[in-house]
């Protein structure tokens, strides 16, 4: 008889978090520990991960918290070592690590901007996912996760570096998908409308901002992180295993039409 059960478990694996002292990442990093994941929580600066690496050591699980710049592939490197010496091969990496820029017109964007969201945004998630993938190809086995964000699929006012960024993401997301099929690992990417996080509270506590954002939101709330950690909890367990290469839009239906056209 067939076995048709599903595991969104995730006990005795190890998952990496980028960008994990706050937000989006955090609340991967507490999805994963609940699951059953030992987790490695990455940021730019090591202290910030205290709060984080106590959400992860309450669910029972090992945290091992490491300072890296994901900007710089030789830092990646030694944190993806530490990482391997400490808790044992990456099982599954969710790439949270992220920046925005001021919205300005895209006549009067800057390069100084572009270089840092590039820096960040694309090369910090193509260095992780490298890694990862060198700890997960001899294991035949592995699940990667990038944000991406609504923005790679429609563009918002004002920023064009960002959407850029991002689009470049779900791009890669594709290529990563298909060179490492052969090795059984999968790569997807996730596209979140505005999430309540410290980076986006200053823009979403204009009320105009906020009203503006609700409406256009079939669903009639602004996102909060465990709605991205849920998806990336899934896309990472045994339940996705036939999932590579997709963008899946966590927006409330944002990206699915307009909800306030009058007809």
């Amino acid at each position: 008889m067939s076995d048709f059960r599903v595991s969104y478990e995730l006990t005795g694996r190890v998952a990496v978090v980028t960008g994990a002292a706050q937000g989006i990442g955090q609340a991967v990093a507490a999805a994963m520990a609940h699951a059953g994941a030992d987790v490695a929580l990455i940021d730019l600066d090591e202290e910030r991960l205290a709060e984080t690496r106590g959400l992860v050591e309450a669910a029972g699980r090992k945290a091992l918290a490491v300072g890296c710049d994901v900007g710089d592939e030789d830092s990646v490197g030694a944190a993806f070592a530490a990482i391997e010496d400490r808790l044992g091969p990456a099982h599954a990496l969710v790439n949270c690590a992220g920046v925005i820029c001021e919205n300005e017109p895209a006549e009067v964007a800057k390069a100084s901007d572009l270089d840092r969201l590039l820096r960040v945004n694309l090369k910090g998630t193509l260095f992780a996912a490298q890694a990862a993938a060198r700890q997960m190809i001899p294991a035949k086995r592995g699940r990667i996760v990038n944000l991406a964000s609504q923005a790679a699929i429609l563009s918002l006012p004002n920023q064009s570096l960002y959407t850029a960024t991002k689009g470049a993401v779900a791009a890669l997301t594709r290529s990563l998908a298909i060179d490492w099929a052969p090795h059984n690992i999968t790569v997807n990417a996730i596209a979140p409308t505005f999430v309540w996080t410290p980076m986006a509270a200053p823009m979403l506590e204009i009320k105009e901002v906020h009203d503006a954002s609700t409406r256009r939101i079939p669903l009639g709330r602004i996102a909060r992180p465990q709605d991205i950690a849920g998806a990336a909890l899934f896309l990472c367990s045994d339940g996705a295993a036939m999932i590579t290469g997709h963008l899946l839009p966590v927006d409330g239906g944002w990206t699915a039409g307009e909800p306030g056209l009058a007809l």
